[in-house]
């Protein structure tokens, strides 16, 4: 019996290295995909969940990027209903920045490199996504651990499922095709608060992805809209005291 117990212990060990090198191996090829391409189009959906208690809070944005080495990009963030949206594109020289509520565009000289548009100040991202996986930053220094879980079908898409433990805290789950493209990404966050605990939950689901899209002539040219303003910061309207 002891025997037994022994062998079932051994395979239990076996079995959970195996799945930790297949997830491993997963994200190698994912990383490498990412790293191959000179240019990237996602289109997705991203849906913010906020609980504390009883009380929930939810938004749902619609996502899309395009992204060209060394430092092209255009990226349109829309929130559900169209109340709020976001856009910015760098040409290579200059990165304008879009805020449609303030109808606001702020023009500045376009950093030369992706990763130094969307990291500013050095910062990294403590998930792995196609963004960061395509600027390059290192998947292995985010995991704590990580294992295959399934599969799983998105968006008609036949996916491995991984639950990563991330350094940073937290956990993350990644969907990720045959072909190596991140199909879905789940982010969930704990903290604690005198009011009670409160959960985030991040969960972005890529509708489709393109390896080096072929994109019409002019597709990193931007033009501000009728009625916008050109600005070098930023201003939000001051809210008027009542009498």
């Amino acid at each position: 019996m002891r025997y037994f117990l022994a062998s079932l212990s051994l395979a239990a060990i076996v079995i959970s290295l195996v799945v930790a090198q297949d997830a491993d191996a997963l994200l190698a090829k994912t990383f490498k995909v990412y790293q191959s391409l000179s240019g990237l189009q996602v289109k997705s959906i991203i849906v913010a969940e906020q609980k504390m208690g009883e009380m929930a809070v939810k938004r749902t944005i619609n996502h899309e990027a395009v992204y060209q080495r060394p430092n092209l990009l255009r990226v349109r963030w829309v929130e559900e209903g169209g109340k709020d949206s976001v856009t910015i594109v760098s040409d290579g020289k200059n990165l304008f920045t879009q805020i449609d509520p303030l109808k606001q565009v702020k023009k500045e000289a376009a950093p030369k490199t992706l990763k130094e548009i969307v990291r500013s100040e050095g910062r990294k991202s403590t998930v792995i996504d196609d963004l960061s996986c395509f600027i390059g930053e290192d998947w292995k220094e985010k995991v704590a651990s990580m294992k295959v879980i399934g599969k799983e079908t998105i968006e008609k898409q036949q996916t491995t499922k991984i639950q990563i433990s991330l350094k940073g805290g937290g956990s993350q789950t990644l969907w990720v095709d045959g072909n190596g493209f991140i199909r879905r990404s789940q982010r969930r966050i704990e903290q604690k608060h005198p009011g009670g605990a409160i959960t985030v939950t991040i969960t972005e689901t890529v509708q489709e992805v393109i390896g080096n899209p072929k994109l019409p002539q002019g597709f990193f040219t931007y033009k501000i809209p009728a009625g916008f303003k050109q600005v070098t910061e930023f201003q939000v309207p001051q809210m008027q005291r009542p009498q």
